[in-house]
Formats: C-alpha cells, structure tokens, sequence
C-alpha cells in the first residue's frame, strides 16, 4: 500500500527533481562540445592508432592488409634502420627538452616577478608577454625565416655578420629554441603570474621582519607558494616539447644535416608521408613515444610533488619542542 505524501514533501521532490535536472543540463552544455571533440579527435585516433601499431599495410589501401602482433614494435629494437632512426629522434628530442623547458619555466618566472611589482602600465606590458602565444605557428615562422636569412636578412645587416642561421646544425637548434621560448613562454607566465597575486604579502612581511633579504625570502616564500603552478607548468611544457614538431619543420626544413634536426615526430610523420606501406611502424613509434613520454612525466610528478600524509611534520615538530 502506497504512502501518501504532504504536499509540502511533493514540492520538495518536486523542486530537488527540476535542480538535478538543470544542473545536468548545465553541465552537459557546458562539456558537451569538449567531450565531443575529446572522443572524435583523441580518443578514436589514439585507438585507431593502437590498432594499426598491429597490422601490416600492402600500400593498395589505407585499411590494413593483415594482423602482425607485435612484430612492428619489435622492429623498433632489432631493424637497424627502424631502431636508429627512431631511438636517435628520441634522444634529440630529449635532449632539447631538457635545456628548453627550465628556460620556459626560468624566464616566466622572472617576468612574472617584474609585472608583479605593478610598474607603470604593467597591464600593457603583461599583453606583449602573452600575445606572442596567440600568433599563428606558421606565420611567426616565416618572420624568423625572413628576420635571419642569410643574404638580406635585418639581423645579418643590423649586425654586420654573414651567419648562416639555418645551415648550421648549432645555429639551427638555437633558432629553434628562441621560435619556441618567444611562441611558449605565454602561457607559462599566466599561470606564474597568477600563482604570484596569490601569494599572501604578510607571509613576504613577516620574512623580512625577521631579518631574511629578498634572495632568503623568494627561496622560502615565493617558491613554496607557487610550487604548485611550478609543477603544472613544467609537466605540460615537457610534453609539449616531446611532440615537437611544427617550429622545426618550419624553420629547418632546407637545413643540411636533416638527421640531427628531426625529432621523434618529425620521424614519424616522415614514415606517414613515405609510403603507406610504413603506418604500422609510424604508429608503432607514435604508440611507444607516447609511453615514454607518460612514463618519463609519471616519474617527474614522482619527484616534484610533495608526499602528503605521514608523520614527517609531526616529527620534525617534537623534536624541535625537545631541543627547547
């Protein structure tokens, strides 16, 4: 037998029924579009992906042709060429990452302390920062190529040298990394910035009370206070600079020595644009590159993030309280 309800409990029902449902609908408004795209363009590909890194392809069409197992993924260690060609774009790769992404971190920082201390038209100055970030890739590009050429560049005649910027192994890399420290160092510096504004002054207030300098109270204030930024930025720029791409394509693409400019895309989408008969191992290498990259940020997050829990603060406390 069925209860029955006070009109005062059906409103209630009533009213919690409609809030549930505006709050999904709001929700699925808002994500909707983002979980469309996430599922089209990342999540069909990457599986897609998965499933070609296991197939052969007889270069008649772009479907696979047969089911290999693990036998492309075993080329990338065993081939000769295959193995080179990959695990040497790798390390390129690597290496670039890791000179570039403390610049990337270092010099945002570093802006971000000077905007603020809110100088005279900060807020002017804090829109040159970022605007370099939301000019096209190509076209930024094609200023470098224009700025540094050899023969009539304006930083050749400005200075009266004949560099050859984009011949040299050397000049071409550091090109590269100023394409990418004047097109990344944007975003970067939003979120310093940000992490900076939120910084208690009382805490920077009390330091130099108690006698510490500005070095003793960025050490011990600022940075533990925007660690948290610290990390965000620099696991999303190494990332960003393992898949990198488009500014040495750009830049470099009539540089001599192609070998020691390709990173690991670079190489794989070489294998993409050959021959049909190559998606499998391109998507092999695109599959295990990814790996690496998760497995190398899992271990940075390791080392940078603060263990929460256990008694580590609990201790160090009694044991101050003793030595009193």
């Amino acid at each position: 037998m069925s209860r029955e309800i006070s009109i005062e409990e059906f409103a209630a029902r009533s009213e919690l029924r409609k809030s549930k449902i505006r709050k999904t609908g709001s929700l699925s408004l808002f994500l909707g579009p983002y979980g469309i795209c996430f599922l089209i363009f990342f999540c069909v590909p990457l599986i897609f992906g998965a499933v070609m890194s296991f197939c052969k392809f007889d270069g008649k069409s772009f479907m696979p042709s047969g089911f290999v197992g693990w036998d492309n993924y075993e080329k990338l260690f065993t081939n000769p060429t295959l193995s080179r060609d990959f695990w040497g774009s790798v390390w390129i790769t690597f290496r670039f990452a890791l000179i570039i992404v403390p610049l990337s971190i270092v010099i945002p920082l570093f802006l971000a302390m000077l905007i603020n201390i809110k100088p005279w038209g900060y807020k002017i100055f804090r829109a040159c920062i970022y605007l370099p970030s939301i000019f096209p890739l190509t076209a930024t590009g094609m200023i470098l190529l224009k700025m540094f050429a050899k023969q009539d560049g304006f930083i050749n005649a400005l200075f009266n040298i004949n560099l050859d910027w984009f011949g040299d192994t050397t000049l071409a890399w550091f090109m590269v990394g100023l394409f990418c420290l004047w097109c990344g160092i944007g975003g970067n510096f939003i979120i310093l910035d940000a992490g900076l504004e939120n910084i208690d002054k009382t805490l920077c207030e009390a330091a130099q009370i108690d006698g510490s300098n500005k070095w003793q109270s960025f050490l011990h204030v600022t940075l533990p206070g925007i660690k948290n930024q610290i990390y965000l930025c620099s696991f999303t720029t190494f990332i960003s600079f393992m898949n990198l791409y488009g500014q040495v394509y750009i830049l470099c693409s009539n540089t001599p020595d192609q070998d020691a400019m390709k990173t690991a895309v670079y190489r794989i989408q070489d294998l993409l644009l050959g021959s049909s008969k190559s998606y499998g191992y391109a998507a092999a290498m695109g599959i295990f590159l990814g790996i690496i990259i998760a497995f190398i940020s899992i271990i940075e997050m390791a080392f940078t993030n603060e263990r929460k829990g256990g008694h580590r603060h609990e201790k160090a406390f009694l044991g101050q309280e003793k030595s009193c």
